[in-house]
């Protein structure tokens, strides 16, 4: 049974997962993963604490988010699966913002 509160607080919302990326750009180049964002963000604990149903709907979610961000053109996605978060996931660059439109 999927504990859905529990799921919830294990997603950080979108604005949070910008802030995120974007402070952490700010100090070196990452390939952006759902688990990466987990990672960074230190929910990794959390997540690794919930079921597999619930940590691949965790997983989702925060994808989601990235695949968002992709279409927006903040994150642009990798080709390839990226196997740094959890297993192959689609991983993503982060686009900073020309210079004068930010």
């Amino acid at each position: 049974m999927i504990r859905q509160a529990i799921v919830d607080a294990a997603v950080p919302t979108s604005r949070q997962i910008l802030d995120l990326i974007i402070r952490t750009e700010n100090h070196k180049k990452i390939v952006w993963t759902a688990g990466r964002v987990l990672r960074e963000s230190a929910l990794w604990k959390r997540v690794e604490e919930l079921d597999y149903a619930e940590r691949k709907i965790v997983l989702k979610r925060v994808t989601s988010i990235l695949e968002e961000f992709a279409l927006t053109g903040k994150l642009q996605r990798r080709d390839e699966p990226q196997s740094i978060g959890y297993g192959n996931e689609a991983g993503f660059d982060y686009i900073p913002p020309k210079r004068g439109s930010e």
